[in-house]
């Protein structure tokens, strides 16, 4: 190495380092202006940003929208209700973009076409069998300015003249009246967010295992609340019910025999099942309401919750023309659903009885609204906890409300309702 000779092969690359070292030394120790110092210090600190800035700037590049081109609107149809058509058949009705033809798919296969007026799309007739699809497409490139629909046949059976059969609907499709004319009834899924007030609300089906715990707690507390009964639950429990009533407790129905009315729990979506229109749900209410006025001589409050929180704009606007408000519970983030009613361990959704109430507690909000149910089939139920989340609610500043008061404050009066019903609230 550099014409030396080394005893070891340690010291020749000891010496090699070395060497190393001082050349490095010899090549960068060179004097060098001071303003060349400063500018390789700037190029330096600036050189992040000068990235940066680059990068926004080609993310901008690939993120603009192309030149010259209009984004379309998405072409959408949904199915709100489904219901028995009198001519025979079933009624479907939904909602779609304006100025789309609407296809309805059934057992996989194409069953009928029409037209969506005024958003709003229906087939009546149907003869094919569930589960039903639709989709959309818009039929020209401007939608606004689309002209009268074409007639569309149903790929049904043949006619007597050897053609495919058309069906009333699509060759002469009935106008659906504007949106505005059709009374929307809100959802009470929260009060007012600018009091420290909550609605610790009940419902009661089916079985009273662990009413008494949560009716205990509630009386030596001196909070008056919400609850919910069926009509089974009076019939099995008069004893109970005649309690609520007495204790000063709020009561509101939740239908005689606890029905699914939407195909929910089918497939995830709040169509109205076959067979659930306004005399079947007027029945249920009536119902339940008589019952509770025969067992303790009082009548129910005006307002219901729909069984499974299965309910869409249809729905509650049946139960507006009998006479009731819907009361939900507030969902979302806060999750004021306590979830009692999972009684498997082994689902997802299930949460031990401390962990429904530190859970609840944790998320309690202004104008919340709790779902607990008044009877419980869990191994763990949540009944002999409910003291720990009344005092825990109190420590924070809350105070124990009835769904009536939010009600009020919301503005959703009796004569409102009417107002709703009669299509006079726009």
């Amino acid at each position: 190495m550099r014409g030396h000779l080394y005893c070891s092969t340690r010291c020749a690359r000891e010496a090699g380092r070395a060497a190393w070292r001082n050349d490095v030394r010899r090549r960068f120790a060179r004097p060098i202006s001071s303003w060349l110092a400063v500018v390789l210090v700037l190029a330096a600190l600036g050189a992040p940003t000068v990235f940066a800035l680059r990068v926004v700037s080609e993310l901008d590049r690939l993120n603009a929208p192309a030149p010259f081109v209009r984004p379309r609107p998405q072409a959408s149809a949904h199915i709100d209700a489904i219901t028995a058509d009198p001519a025979g058949g079933v009624r479907l009705e939904g909602t779609a973009a304006p100025g789309t033809a609407v296809f309805l798919f059934a057992e996989g296969r194409l069953a009928a076409t029409a037209f969506a007026e005024n958003g709003r799309f229906r087939f009546e007739g149907v003869r094919a069998a569930a589960p039903y699809r639709v989709g959309a497409l818009f039929l020209s490139q401007e939608p606004s300015a689309l002209s009268p629909p074409i007639a569309v046949p149903d790929f049904g059976g043949p006619s007597p003249s050897g053609g495919l059969d058309t069906p009333s609907s699509i060759l002469n499709p009935q106008p659906f009246p504007p949106p505005s004319s059709r009374p929307v009834v809100p959802d009470l899924t929260r009060g007012p967010a600018d009091r420290r007030e909550i609605l610790i609300s009940f419902d009661a089906g089916s079985t009273s295992r662990g009413a008494r715990d949560i009716l205990d707690a509630l009386r030596l507390r001196g909070v008056r609340t919400t609850i919910f009964l069926t009509g089974d639950f009076i019939r099995r429990y008069p004893d109970l019910t005649r309690q609520i009533a007495a204790e000063g407790h709020e009561v509101g129905n939740h239908t005689d025999t606890h029905p699914h009315l939407t195909t929910y729990a089918a497939d995830g979506r709040q169509a109205t099942r076959i067979g659930v229109d306004r005399s079947f749900l007027a029945a249920e209410l009536a119902r339940a309401t008589h019952l509770y006025r025969e067992t303790t001589g009082r009548n129910m409050a005006t307002i219901w919750r729909a069984p499974y929180g299965e309910h869409n704009a249809e729905i509650r606007r049946w139960a507006a023309e009998a006479g009731y408000w819907h009361v939900g519970w507030t969902g979302g983030r806060a999750g004021l659903d306590g979830l009692d009613w999972v009684s498997d361990p082994a689902s997802r959704s299930y949460r031990s009885s401390p962990r429904v109430i530190e859970r609840l507690i944790g998320n309690a909000e202004n104008g919340g609204i709790v779902l607990l149910h008044l009877g419980s089939d869990r191994d763990d139920p949540v009944g002999p906890h409910v003291p720990e989340l009344l005092d825990g609610l109190v420590e924070r500043g809350f105070r124990f409300v009835k769904a009536s008061e939010f009600l009020d404050r919301e503005g959703m009066t009796p004569g409102r309702l009417a107002q709703l019903t009669r299509g006079e609230d726009r």
